[in-house]
């Protein structure tokens, strides 16, 4: 089975520069993170040459986003990005997740590679988990939601 396998990050890791992410932004503290906001209007002060598209459903097919770290390039598929604006929760955190792949896989971070028989990727070396759990704490960060009680 080939497999894509990312240079190690733990939890931890991705928490550590979130946080110094979103007190670079201003938004340490802001508990609902603005994503949408921040992929339009701010990704383009950090990252210059950041490229952010809404792109159609019938040219994007079963894709939700692809993002292109090397060419700082995010595209999002059009009924996904309507429903982000619109606050929905999981539409959101897939740009959130796009987000992730920028920032932390450029082409020299990840590998094709082939897993021997019986063998698994590590989730801590798996792309797609590095960028779930870096949306994950961008949209909900630990050291904000900690102790909260649901009601």
């Amino acid at each position: 089975m080939n497999c894509y396998k990312a240079d190690p990050v733990s939890r931890e890791n991705i928490r550590r520069f979130i946080r110094g992410l979103k007190r670079k932004v201003g938004l340490e503290y802001e508990l609902y993170f603005p994503i949408l906001p921040f992929v339009e209007n701010v990704l383009p002060i950090l990252i210059p040459d950041f490229q952010f598209e809404v792109v159609p459903v019938i040219e994007m097919g079963g894709k939700h986003g692809e993002t292109y770290p090397s060419k700082n390039i995010m595209r999002i598929r059009e009924d996904v990005y309507l429903r982000a604006a619109a606050g929905e929760g999981r539409d959101r955190l897939t740009i959130a997740h796009e987000v992730g792949h920028l920032f932390m896989h450029e082409d020299d971070s990840i590998a094709l590679c082939r897993l021997a028989p019986n063998e698994q990727l590590k989730p801590f070396e798996d792309p797609e988990w590095q960028a779930d759990a870096f949306g994950g704490e961008l949209l909900a960060s630990s050291y904000l939601i900690k102790g909260m009680k649901r009601n």
